[in-house]
Parts: structure tokens; C-alpha cells; sequence
């Protein structure tokens, strides 16, 4: 061989840092740079895939976001790089609208969407029950979901959840849900 490479594989051995869980986040479009430190956060958590959702409530500019996306890759390649993780996980390049990341989710093991009026089922008994490996998690912009966006989530099988007495930030809640679900 002239022209190439060739190589032998002497051993092969799993990756210890991958989650068993899959999860993918739905992220409502935050203000400012906090998707930026969203990203970080949960790829150091072990996030499978983050994509960012447009939603009602949402109040960023759709454009400035897409110009951002190449630099979001980055932030996410450099988080994993940090935390040991075996693989870089997925950055949506693409906003999805909330109906179109709802019908996205149908296609894994089940889902969950933090909702400030759920008072009955939380993460505990959500993973108690669940049987599968992938999990979607939908995370609300700012002024939260509208109550049209959470009646379409119920509608195609995604559980609403508590995460408990107090309302966390758009920043907060993402990372909040990822570690209890990798935890339980």
C-alpha cells in the first residue's frame, strides 16, 4: 500500500463515562448567553443531545441564534473534553418549533416536561416506572411553557413533573432534571 494506511485493532474496551440513559434536551430558546452555559453544564452531566426549541414564550431572535451555532459545537466539544466524556454530544444546529420536538420525541423510550403546576408525579416516580433508555427532557423558556404547549406534551405522552416547590430559572432547570434522572 503506497497510497494509504493500515491498521490493527489490538484491543477494544467500553467507554465507563457514558451514561446508560440517553437523554436528550429540548431547550426553550433562553435570553442572553445562557444557552451557553446550559450546554456546558449538562454536556459535562452526560447529555446525549441538546436541541434548542422555539416556543411560545420564547423571546430570543431566531437569526442571531443560528449564527451562533458553530460556537455552541465548540462550547459543547471543549465540555466534553473536560469531563472525560467518551463522545461529544449533538448540538441541534436547527431550532425545532414545540410541535415539531414533541412529534421528535415520540420516537424515544418516554419523556418529561417540568411543569410548575404538576404537584403529583415527580422524577422518582417517573424513573420507578420507566422502562427504556432513551428519555427526552423539555425545559421551557423564561416565562415557562404556555398552557396550549403543555396540553400538545400530555397529548403525545410526555409526562409533566414536579421538580418541587419552587420554580427554577431556564439555566437551572435543564441541569436540575439531567443529574436527578442520571442519578435515580
Amino acid at each position: 500500500l503506497t497510497d494509504g494506511v493500515q491498521l490493527e485493532i489490538l484491543s477494544k474496551a467500553p467507554c465507563e463515562t457514558e451514561p446508560k440513559t440517553k437523554i436528550t434536551l429540548y431547550q426553550g430558546l433562553p435570553k442572553a448567553d445562557k444557552m451557553e452555559l446550559i450546554i456546558q453544564k449538562c454536556v459535562e452531566l452526560g447529555v446525549e443531545r441538546i436541541v434548542a426549541v422555539s416556543t411560545e414564550r420564547a423571546i430570543v431572535k431566531l437569526d442571531k441564534r443560528k449564527a451562533k451555532a458553530g460556537a455552541l459545537a465548540e462550547n459543547a466539544e471543549a465540555a466534553a473534553k473536560q469531563s472525560g466524556r467518551g463522545k461529544i454530544p449533538e448540538i441541534g444546529g436547527q431550532v425545532l418549533k414545540f410541535k415539531d420536538a414533541v412529534a421528535e420525541a415520540k420516537r424515544l423510550d418516554g419523556a418529561i416536561i417540568p411543569y410548575e403546576r404538576e404537584e403529583k408525579t415527580g422524577l422518582r416516580e417517573f424513573v420507578k416506572d420507566f422502562k427504556g433508555e432513551s428519555i427526552g427532557v423539555f425545559i421551557g423558556p423564561e416565562g415557562g411553557f404556555a398552557e396550549e404547549e403543555i396540553a400538545l406534551a400530555k397529548e403525545n405522552g410526555i409526562t409533566p413533573i414536579t421538580l418541587g416547590k419552587r420554580i427554577l430559572r431556564t439555566e437551572t432547570a435543564g441541569m436540575t432534571t439531567t443529574a436527578i434522572l442520571l442519578y435515580e
